[in-house]
């Protein structure tokens, strides 16, 4: 993973966008979007409007988003963790808990 001294430059979009699909694994048909997000990287260096640069950045954050290229794209597609195993003190805890709402409910406790 490259790291942000590799950022450095912020006039450096296209640069980056290259920096960051090139960390993707990315297939064939993901050739139309990475061409997207080049051409719009290119134009968001060009750009002087405030108000069009506006415009192409969520332009590309959208593509980059579809590409899995940003922190929420990458957070909804990894994998969840597999809940952890109760231990064993655990276990035993809700052994005794539940014999003591056994008890309370049947009233012999």
């Amino acid at each position: 993973m490259t790291g942000l001294g590799a950022l450095a430059d912020p006039g450096d979009v296209l640069g980056a966008v290259r920096v960051a699909l090139a960390e993707l694994d990315l297939d064939g048909e993901d050739q139309a979007a990475i061409v997207l997000a080049l051409r719009l990287g290119a134009a968001v260096d060009a750009e002087e409007s405030g108000r069009t640069l506006a415009e192409l950045a969520g332009k590309l954050l959208a593509v980059l988003t579809e590409l899995g290229a940003t922190p929420a794209a990458r957070k909804s597609i990894v994998p969840q963790a597999a809940p952890t195993a109760r231990s064993a003190a655990q276990l035993a805890k809700d052994e005794l808990k539940a014999r003591r709402v056994a008890r309370q409910t049947d009233g012999t406790g």
